[in-house]
């Protein structure tokens, strides 16, 4: 597969993920690094980029031994085996019985307990009282795992979660599939009784607050159920009403790889359809990711020549706001233009409505955007991606940020203050020509000096020649009557 890294140059690969070795967090992925003009590939974690907290590694060259394989196994079930979900649940439903005053949680833990259990975690921290709003809306109370390296959580904001479920019912959804989305979960299940929701999640402590049927341990990265149950259940949720009416929405961790993140996607599209058999792709997407990673998952979601997946997403304008991450906020508390974060759907977007504060519809583009988007008569569409209103660049035939200036020497539009002739770091493929030694921007395919336009039929264009200052096409037919009409304009 063809790319365009940066950072630290690791690339990666789709495959069957039947065939890669295993550690506990599920199918390992195939990554590899460009050394000397070669690809060295090596499996590795799907959950962990820390190697502390997940120490596979594997070279695509080498296979584990029988004693690897055995420590391995081992310690895939150990961990899957952490969660019993009925004794969860029916404990859970124990805990329902008692008075919010005898309830308690342990953070340090991660477990539901009663308050006669609470002498046990009294060097822990945990918290008594836990009312049954609580015990529904678990993101309430559990604290957002905040390792970077492994799971980083951010909660959508009460706006957020009520738009983008407005958002869904206005194009049709009835049945949703959160995926690391448990405050869309909670709220379709409080508000909604006419639709039906599935959280798909890695946070192991949702087993405290949600039933086998509601919530399955799941990885996003590898589409890895950590239970068979599970994954029947995911299969039964997709297949309801005949597959129709099922949306996916999915809230990823954003430093996780695209690359990934497609092929699951692609995966569940696919399952959806075969399961349903049905003869196209009718799953509704909405993904939630930062509008800067726009040309990245159109470019380098998936191996050349595949569709699916992330792909052929659209960007729609709404600005998702979490309530704990200061920059994903809009308002005067987070981020000037507003929150980064927006929603990319293959959802037509003149289907959806935006809330009517900060949003307008725009006739010409026939959708509805943000209201500081201006439409770009030369561009033909409403333009502005960050926040911010865009101005047209007439030299480089586009649209721009309002800090850029046209630099004459870097053939392009840049901020201001910059050095000229500095080009980035090569570390992966240009992903229009796949060469190692430029990227797309500078791809000489694109380069290519334009043609003159004919008309379609291939004919050369109609010279027009002059008749007493009036411009006439030659196969205009010179009748008496129009030299009639033209003298006495002329004379007057």
């Amino acid at each position: 597969m063809g790319s365009e890294s940066s950072g630290s140059g690791v690339e990666c690969f789709w495959g069957n993920l039947k065939d890669h070795p295993r550690c506990p967090h599920g199918p390992t992925l195939l990554f590899g690094k460009r050394e000397n003009g070669e690809i060295k590939q090596h499996f590795a974690c799907s959950a962990c980029r820390d190697r502390k907290l997940c120490a596979f590694y594997l070279e695509k060259t080498d296979k584990l031994t029988k004693i690897q394989k055995t420590t391995w196994q081992t310690e895939s079930r150990k961990f899957s085996l952490q969660y019993d979900h009925r004794k969860y649940f029916l404990r859970l439903n124990e805990i329902l019985s008692e008075r919010p005053e005898n309830r308690g949680f342990c953070h340090t833990c991660g477990r539901l307990v009663f308050i006669g259990e609470i002498h046990k975690h009294k060097d822990h921290d945990s918290i008594t009282g836990i009312t049954n709003e609580e015990l529904k809306n678990p993101t309430k109370i559990l604290k957002p795992l905040s390792n970077p390296k492994k799971e980083a959580q951010y909660m959508f904001s009460e706006k957020a979660t009520a738009d983008v479920v407005d958002l869904l019912i206005k194009a049709g959804a009835k049945h949703v599939l959160c995926i690391g989305a448990p405050r869309i979960h909670e709220y379709i299940s409080k508000n909604h009784e006419e639709m039906t929701s599935l959280l798909l999640d890695f946070d192991g402590r949702y087993h405290n607050f949600f039933g086998p049927l509601s919530f399955c341990w799941y990885n996003l990265f590898n589409h890895h159920f950590f239970s068979e149950e599970a994954r029947e259940v995911f299969r039964d949720f997709l297949t309801q009403d005949n597959g129709t009416n099922v949306f996916l929405v999915c809230d990823p961790p954003f430093g996780g790889r695209v690359e990934f993140m497609s092929q699951t996607i692609k995966s569940i599209t696919d399952s959806h359809r075969v399961w349903n058999k049905l003869e196209t792709d009718t799953l509704k997407i909405f993904f939630i990711f930062p509008y800067f990673m726009e040309s990245i998952m159109q470019n380098k979601s998936n191996p050349r020549g595949v569709e699916g997946g992330l792909k052929d997403l659209q960007m729609s304008d709404y600005k998702v706001d979490y309530e704990n991450h200061p920059l994903f906020v809009t308002g005067s508390s987070g981020r000037k233009y507003g929150s980064p974060v927006r929603i990319f759907t293959n959802v037509s977007l003149n289907l959806l409505k935006l809330p009517g504060d900060g949003y307008k519809w725009c006739k010409r583009c026939d959708k509805w955007v943000a209201s500081e988007n201006k439409h770009c008569k030369l561009c033909k569409s409403c333009t502005s991606k960050d926040g911010r209103r865009y101005r047209h660049c007439k030299i480089c035939n586009r649209c721009v940020k309002p800090t850029w200036k046209h630099c004459d020497k870097c053939q392009r539009c840049v901020l201001e203050k910059h050095a000229c002739g500095i080009k980035p770091k090569i570390t992966g493929e240009c992903f229009k020509c796949s060469r190692t030694d430029h990227i797309a921007k500078d791809c000489p395919g694109e380069k290519l000096p334009k043609k003159r336009k004919t008309p379609a039929d291939g004919s050369p264009k109609k010279k027009k020649r002059k008749l007493e200052g009036v411009s006439v096409k030659k196969s205009t037919p010179l009748t008496k009557k129009y030299l009639k009409n033209l003298s006495l304009k002329n004379t007057n």
